[in-house]
């Protein structure tokens, strides 16, 4: 990604070089300078623009200074590799986490079953059969 690129998605967030700017608190022409290499961005404007397109900040911070930075342009790699890997290592763990904090429902069930009792017959009335009760008040 190349710092003309970063402007670009800033802008598009934004609406206008001019809006990035003002989030800036600085003139446009300062942007112009950047795209055209006479100046160069350091790494919290870099951060602050990758924010403003929605971009994660430090692999865009890598990513812009490996094309500023010929010299350390090596670093700068490694250093989008391991901020690639320790993404993915976060996203593994976090999965695993998840996974080991979900109830398990199989266990859970069989440990929560409740044994119902037999039921009982019901107490033994004597039987009246054939006779007639009358009641009165």
């Amino acid at each position: 990604m190349t710092i003309g690129e970063l402007l670009d998605a800033a802008k598009r967030k934004l609406g206008s070089l001019g809006a990035v700017a003002r989030q800036f608190g600085f003139e446009q022409s300062r942007l112009s300078a950047w795209r055209s290499g006479t100046r160069k961005p350091d790494a919290g404007e870099i951060m602050m623009l990758a924010e403003m397109a929605g971009l994660p900040p430090f692999e865009t911070l890598a990513k812009i200074e490996q094309e500023l930075d010929e010299k350390h342009q090596s670093v700068w790699a490694r250093a989008l590799g391991n901020l690639r890997a320790a993404g993915v290592a976060a996203t593994v763990i976090l999965g695993l986490v998840i996974y080991s904090m979900t109830p398990k429902t199989a266990s859970a069930a069989v440990t929560n079953f409740v044994t119902p009792s037999p039921a009982s017959a019901a107490p033994h009335q004597e039987s009246r059969a054939g006779s007639v009760e009358i009641m009165s008040n």
